[in-house]
């Protein structure tokens, strides 16, 4: 009985061990402090953190802003936002994901980001995440071209390319010649062959074969992945053959014209479940801390995809004909997440002669890869 009792305890002993190694292998780095000061042209920031850490710093438009994203990191219990202070006109927290803690410096005026670095101490683990936000208007053309392309890869990016439709649900199709589901399928499969190029990059296809995928499945994969950018893929038709080109959806609370709205409508009308997206995407808050977190993130999402979705146009142009006003706004369901930006891009027309041709086109669809390739190394 003895011998049990002591074959038990050692059994304790090690699963006690391991649990505990396991525990703080998960602890969370804390940051304990934000800093301003006057540099040269702007202002300076510091954060502390107590260990190695991985981030990512981007400056944003509309409103302006700067946006610091830190991996795997807490606050702690002492710390507190720092007053603002010249360019910086307020500093807020975003719970970006699970892993992603984000800090937003809203600003007075356009600014970008210059000289950062991490900082070891000479002794121990703390370290420091040290930049510069400068006004635009004091940074000349030639050095404001290299600071905006400038890419940060500290954080792999993880990328949800969603082929449209699927199984039961065939989309669009041109009788006999081409059907949507499988169009937008070859396309994301090649585009994720592409992407995967990049080691960088985490790239997930939210079906891999002739499948139906509801649209709140879709979404909650993205969600599941943490991921950093979604990309919904689709093919249009349209009564009018003349009407040809490539197009952006972008979700927005105001001027979404009837067309695309149309277009949502018979989009989203193909969800399993018949979820009831609401057009106040607010109605679920609970409390006014909820409402204002929620509109918060809403807003930080749809502002990401309008910046994605300009950049992803500006590049398709150089391979592709653009259908008139091509970024436009609808209320796809799979646009309406407040964890990442969201697009939906529609290829071309079926319905076209011109863009039909494209689309069953291997070397076209492989040419517009590079484009989308392209626009998502310039936006991260």
């Amino acid at each position: 009985m003895w011998v049990f009792k002591k074959i038990f305890y050692i059994i304790f002993y090690f699963c006690v061990i391991f649990d505990t190694e396991a525990a703080f292998s998960e602890d969370k780095n804390l940051v304990s402090k934000i800093r301003f000061s006057n540099s040269d042209n702007g202002i300076r920031i510091v954060i502390d953190v107590d260990n190695e850490f991985k981030y990512e710093i981007r400056p944003l438009k509309s409103p302006p802003r700067i946006v610091v994203d830190l991996q795997n990191v807490t606050f702690d219990d002492s710390f507190s936002f720092p007053n603002p202070v010249g360019i910086v006109k307020g500093v807020r927290f975003a719970k970006h994901s699970a892993e992603i803690s984000r800090i937003v410096f809203d600003l007075n005026d356009s600014g970008n980001i210059q000289n950062r670095r991490t900082i070891k101490q000479s002794s121990g683990s703390k370290r420091k995440l040290s930049f510069e936000i400068i006004s635009e208007d004091k940074i000349s053309d030639s050095e404001l071209r290299k600071t905006s392309n400038r890419r940060n890869y500290s954080i792999r990016k993880t990328i949800i390319l969603d082929p449209g439709h699927g199984g039961k649900d065939p989309g669009t199709s041109y009788p006999r010649e081409v059907s949507e589901k499988d169009i937008v399928l070859r396309f994301s499969r090649i585009l994720k062959k592409n992407l995967s190029r990049n080691k960088n990059y985490r790239v997930y296809l939210t079906r891999e074969d002739d499948r139906f995928v509801s649209l709140k499945d879709r979404v909650d994969f993205a969600k599941s992945k943490n991921a950093d950018l979604f990309i919904s893929i689709h093919a249009d038709a349209s009564s009018a053959k003349s009407t040809k080109g490539f197009s952006v959806y972008t979700l927005s609370n105001k001027g979404i014209d009837k067309e695309a709205e149309k277009l949502a409508a018979i989009e989203n009308s193909y969800t399993e479940s018949k979820i009831k997206y609401q057009s106040n995407y607010l109605k679920n808050a609970l409390n006014p801390r909820d409402f204002y977190d929620f509109k918060t993130k809403l807003s930080q999402a749809q502002d990401d995809s309008y910046v994605f979705a300009g950049i992803l146009i500006d590049r398709v142009e150089k391979k592709s004909a653009l259908l008139k006003n091509p970024n436009r706004y609808a209320g796809f369901a799979v646009l309406k997440s407040t964890d990442f930006p969201s697009v939906l891009v529609e290829l071309g027309f079926v319905t076209n002669d011109y863009d039909r041709k494209n689309l069953r086109s291997l070397n076209w669809l492989s040419s517009i890869s590079y484009q989308f390739v392209d626009a998502i190394n310039s936006y991260f």
